[in-house]
C-alpha cells in the first residue's frame, strides 16, 4: 500500500514528465523554455534527474546516486557454469578483478551507462 508521500511523489512525477515532454517537443533550450513558461529551471533539472533515476531503477540498471546501495557479489571462482548463457554474451569487460558480461540484446542506454561507470573506475 502506497504512503501519502509515495502517492504525492508519483503525482508530481507524472506532472513533471508532462512538463519535460513539452519542453523536448518545443525544440527550445531548457533554460529558454523554462523562462518562457515560468518554470523554475532548478526544479526542471531536479525532476529530470528524479525521473531518469526512477527509470533506471525500474529497468533494472543500477543508478549511481549519493544513497547507499548494497548488492551481493559472487566471486568468479564460485560462479556456476552457464554454458547455455554464454552463447548470448557478445563481450566481457574485465576491470579491477570484476567481470561485466554484455549480452547481444543489451540496449544502447545500458551500454553507455556501463561504459561511463567503467571509465570512472579506471
Amino acid at each position: 500500500m502506497a504512503t501519502v508521500r509515495q502517492a504525492k511523489h508519483e503525482m508530481l512525477k507524472a506532472k513533471w514528465q508532462q512538463i519535460i515532454a513539452e519542453q523536448r517537443q518545443s525544440g527550445e533550450t531548457i533554460r529558454t523554455w523554462c523562462d518562457q513558461n515560468e518554470i523554475s529551471a532548478p526544479s526542471f533539472f531536479y525532476w529530470s534527474k528524479v525521473i531518469r533515476e526512477d527509470a533506471l531503477i525500474n529497468s533494472g540498471v543500477l543508478a549511481v546516486t549519493e544513497k547507499s546501495c548494497f548488492t551481493e557479489v559472487t566471486p568468479a571462482d564460485r560462479m556456476p557454469a552457464r554454458a547455455s548463457e554464454t552463447s548470448s554474451v557478445c563481450a566481457v569487460i574485465r576491470v579491477h578483478n570484476s567481470e561485466i558480461e554484455i549480452h547481444n540484446n543489451a540496449d544502447a542506454k545500458t551500454l553507455a551507462i556501463i561504459m561511463s561507470l567503467v571509465g570512472k573506475s579506471l
